[in-house]
């Protein structure tokens, strides 16, 4: 076990397997030239490890260059006082040695990384970035994706199922080494980050959490958590062949299993995931608790962190926007566990996303394992059990070990811990806003017409929304990658500038006229582009003086810059913004970083603009709206602009047509005969002989109205997901969920069974009434009413089989003993289902193959 493991001693819940990923690497030193060697082999057969090897090291900018534009990055953040306080201290810097000194040992350290295939700033990021915070890293930390809604509305287990399914598809591509690196400008990424995307997970510790991982080929089960209780199962027939993974459909079967123990287990047990809500420092000390209370907790605990994720199938079913965001983002706590790298969430009515935890991934790979799972679940069936008899499915399900509940055992110190997290989850929980605001007035499209770059437009309506807001600038951060480099993460793209200041002022400022609001919005635009170009390149600043800090011994003195309390105001990021730019999102959010701040995610799309805004209670939704304004205002401002420069243009053309004209006029002679016909105090012929422009006097700065934004195909049926569909969130979506829900759950009652009644029990005459095909929330089998579960083979003569949507007279409703009780039993692979089966069908065969139809029950 590493040195850093070892600090957290019997915290662990168990031993290491192979492939460790703890927070210092430094201590978990390894045979560099050997892997370097693998490397090179592999990148010459391995498609994930094209271009690898030759990937330049992350760089360290010219002390000078960070220097001066750290400096000019805080003028807009300080008064004149401070501005010449901090001026003074970077000449310090700069002239006394102690800066050079610095600077020096980090490019040495960096050569040293060098050698070893890594980067200087890995080794620090995860520690200083992550494991030494103390607060929760739910709330502060994890992050989520809202997945756009399937259209076909599967059930829950049918979607969980089939995004587990392309989930164990992911996975398989980066064992094998065959998923394609990802690129920007034909130029690979750095795919390091790819190996913790499965099979790992966040410890927490005192003082300092750490990360582990286990290995692949050992550890292929999922986790599965439902009412707060944990299950198991192995996602191969066959540990010893990959190739013997589960299909959807036997997926599927495990997710039903589930679902029907964590229902009908009644009995209490400890809810261990709201455990991992809590601050760092509590919830190693409940880590502690948990493994005291019995010996069995620790083995289980394990089983939790080897898994390759979670998969939570929630009871709630979140219909707004606000509702769907919180969900995700924390649920109610103990159907969780968020030190997990990532958590599948499906919920009742059959949306789902993703929950992240931060630490060792950002979210650019989790975002494009969401797209896989998205994308190819357009293109795949959906797990069913229809044309499938008795036999067929006893068959599949017999074969398959049942999932194992892993019962945590409880005491009177652990049961307190969890009261006491579940306090803290409570109030942490009601002290936050949460506000989705969806734009749907444009989006990036008509952003692009006004030829700027939609992501530093979105961050200057974002200034301009916060000044408007709070009458103050500040620090502001956006994530910016820096994955072109070996073991890149991030950078920050800091939006706050003297350019951004000038555009808020100027569009407070009624005296300036829209043509100068508009080139000071251009000019601050062009300057975030630019800040954002250097972060990506690894020019920016705060990395740099990161590593500047981190390399002083604890003996040295501290310099007057970093000591400066303007340096960790203008470091201190009380709006942190972060944007994707896919159609497959439909919610994107985390936490504040600071306490009097915003977290502020946002979605920019060809024509909408989506933000969430999180904050301790300061006025989120008023922060919304101020953005929506703001993007109003300067659409406006651009059209109008647009409208004055057009009719500018036109005037001078005109002028100069009528320019050249008069001197055609003059050089033909005929200047006497125009003289004539002109009147020489006219205000045009002043115009025209001097060269000017007159402007007309319409209105030209009337509000424009919105364009009607164009049709939105209508939702189709088909098996393919529309990637355009609108959100199916209406009356009618729910509606079409139900009729479809209920479509599938008749269709399973072709594998049909029993009615009810006991053993050679006789089938009582039916009648059948007719009912709304259509329902307020979905009816499954269980509860649809009691439909016979018998074939028109099996019915007597006379007798037909009701449809989806009618009532049957006589028969005891499904949800006491009927078809859903019977599917159950054979799902869960009960003895003697088939043959009570045969008994009451008074026949020995079931077999789909017999080539006579059974006989009708007596």
């Amino acid at each position: 076990m590493p040195p850093h493991s070892e600090k957290l001693g019997s915290m662990l819940s168990s031993t290491l397997l192979g492939r460790l990923s703890p927070s210092s690497q430094k201590s978990a030193t390894t045979d560099t030239t050997e892997s370097d060697a693998a490397v090179a082999a592999l990148d010459a057969c391995s498609i994930m490890d094209k271009g690898q090897s030759d990937l330049p090291p992350l760089p360290i900018p010219p002390l000078e260059q960070t220097l001066s534009r750290f400096q000019e990055s805080i003028r807009p953040l300080t008064t004149d006082e401070e501005y010449e306080r901090m001026d003074k201290a970077i000449q310090d810097f700069k002239t006394s040695g102690q800066g050079a000194s610095l600077d020096e040992r980090l490019r040495e350290k960096a050569k040293e990384c060098q050698s070893r295939s890594t980067s200087w700033l890995a080794e620090w990021w995860d520690d200083w970035a992550y494991f030494s915070h103390r607060d929760s890293s739910t709330f502060y930390v994890n992050y989520y994706f809202g997945f756009q809604d399937d259209p076909r509305m599967p059930t829950q287990t049918a979607r969980a199922a089939l995004l587990v399914s392309l989930a164990l598809e992911f996975r398989q591509l980066i064992a094998t080494r065959k998923l394609t690196p990802d690129m920007a400008r034909n130029a690979p990424f750095c795919m390091n980050m790819y190996q913790y995307l499965f099979n790992y997970s966040r410890i927490s510790g005192l003082k300092e959490d750490c990360a582990v991982g286990f290995p692949y080929e050992t550890n292929n089960h999922i986790c599965v958590v439902r009412n707060g209780k944990f299950y198991i199962f192995e996602t191969q027939l066959d540990p010893s062949k990959p190739s013997s993974v589960l299909s959807p459909r036997e997926i599927m079967i495990q997710l039903e299993r589930i679902k029907k123990m964590a229902d009908d287990d009644k009995t209490s047990v400890p809810a261990i995931g709201i455990l991992s809500t809590g601050q760092r420092d509590q919830a190693a000390q409940d880590r502690v608790t948990l493994f005291e209370a019995h010996a069995s907790n620790k083995t289980h605990m394990a089983k939790i962190e080897s898994s390759m994720f979670v998969l939570c199938l929630d009871s709630t079913s979140p219909k707004t926007s606000e509702e769907f965001s919180r969900a995700l983002w924390h649920g109610d706590g103990a159907s969780r566990w968020f030190d997990k790298c990532f958590q599948l969430i499906v919920f009742a009515n059959g949306r789902a996303g993703m929950n992240g935890e931060h630490s060792k991934m950002d979210a650019t790979p989790t975002s494009r394992l969401c797209r896989y799972l998205i994308d190819e679940a357009q293109a795949r069936a959906l797990p069913d059990f229809r044309n499938l008899n008795a036999e067929d499915l006893y068959e599949i399900a017999s074969a398959l070990d049942k999932p194992l509940p892993l019962k945590f055992v409880s005491s009177a110190k652990l049961s307190k811990a969890i009261e006491n997290a579940h306090a803290y989850f409570k109030e942490t929980v009601d002290a936050h806003e949460m506000v989705p605001t969806e734009f749907k007035g444009y989006g990036k499209g008509l952003i692009k017409t006004f030829k700027m770059s939609p992501d530093a437009y979105v961050q200057m309506a974002l200034q301009l929304a916060y000044y408007r807001k709070h009458g103050e600038f500040v620090a502001t951060y956006e994530s910016a990658a820096t994955r072109k480099y070996r073991h890149g993460r991030t950078e920050t793209a800091r939006s706050c500038s003297n350019e951004s200041k000038a555009f808020c002022l100027a569009m407070e400022n009624e005296d300036v006229s829209l043509k100068a609001r508009a080139a000071a919005c251009r000019a601050a635009v062009a300057r975030h582009a630019q800040y954002t170009a250097w972060a990506v390149d690894g020019q920016a600043v705060d990395r740099h003086l990161l590593g500047l800090r981190l390399i002083r011994n604890s003996d040295e003195a501290v310099p007057a810059l970093f000591a400066d309390p303007v340096f960790a105001r203008t470091c201190r990021w009380r709006l942190s913004t972060s944007q994707i730019s896919d159609d497959c999102f439909i919610a994107y959010g985390w936490g504040e970083v600071v306490p009097d701040g915003y977290g502020c995610a946002y979605m920019v799309k060809e024509t909408e603009l989506d933000f969430c805004i999180t904050s301790l209670k300061l006025g989120s939704r008023e922060l919304g709206n101020y953005i929506v304004e703001a993007l109003e205002d300067m659409r406006f401002m651009f059209e109008e602009v647009r409208k004055i420069e057009k009719a500018e243009a036109a005037q001078a053309a005109m002028v100069a047509a009528a320019a050249e004209a008069l001197s055609h006029a003059e050089r033909s002679g005929e200047l006497a005969m125009a003289s004539k016909s002109m009147n020489p105090s006219s205000p045009l012929t002043t115009h025209f002989r001097e060269g000017r422009v007159a402007v007309p006097d319409y209105a030209l700065i009337a509000r424009s109205p919105s364009p009607a934004r164009p049709p939105m195909p209508a939702p189709r049926t088909s098996l393919f997901f529309q990637k355009h569909d609108p959100v199916l969130r209406t009356a009618l979506a729910r509606s079409a969920m139900a009729m479809a829900q209920e479509k599938y759950w008749s269709g399973i009652d072709e594998i049909a069974f029993d009615i009810g009644g006991g053993s050679g029990s006789p089938v009582p005459p039916m009648k059948v009434l007719s009912t709304s095909p259509s329902s307020s929330t979905p009816i499954p089998a269980a509860t649809a009413g009691g439909a016979t579960a018998a074939t028109d083979a099996e019915a007597g003569a006379g007798e037909r089989r009701p449809s989806s949507g009618q009532i049957v007279i006589g028969a005891r409703p499904r949800s006491d003993s009927g078809t859903q009780r019977t599917f159950m039993a054979i799902l869960m692979g009960e003895d003697g289902i088939l043959s009570r089966l045969r008994s009451r069908r008074g026949t020995s065969n079931l077999s789909k193959d017999s080539s006579s139809p059974p006989t009708s029950p007596k």
